[in-house]
């Protein structure tokens, strides 16, 4: 395995992102959401920022804490770009 395998998770660009993605999809109410963002005829640039402000709503982090610490981190290593083009109809 090189690196660049060794990166990556099941295809994607790292395990946070398909995290991101696996809840997206699999969730109705997620994925309504996410069909919503990637059909709004925006550049993948601002669907991606779109899906990465819906996303930290969702979390509300407003606390310092351990926990907020490192759901921040983990939501910083998302490849949002990736999972808008990955999910264009």
């Amino acid at each position: 395995m090189n690196v660049a395998e060794a990166q990556t998770y099941n295809g994607w660009t790292n395990h946070e992102t398909w995290v991101v993605n696996l809840w997206m999809t699999g969730d109705q109410g997620y994925y309504d959401r996410l069909c919503e963002i990637v059909s709004s005829g925006d550049s993948l640039d601002d669907q991606a920022e779109a899906l990465e402000d819906f996303v930290r709503f969702e979390y509300d982090g407003e606390y310092s804490s351990i926990w907020a610490d490192l759901i921040n981190d983990s939501l910083a290593e998302v490849n949002w770009y990736e999972i808008v083009e990955m999910n264009q109809n």
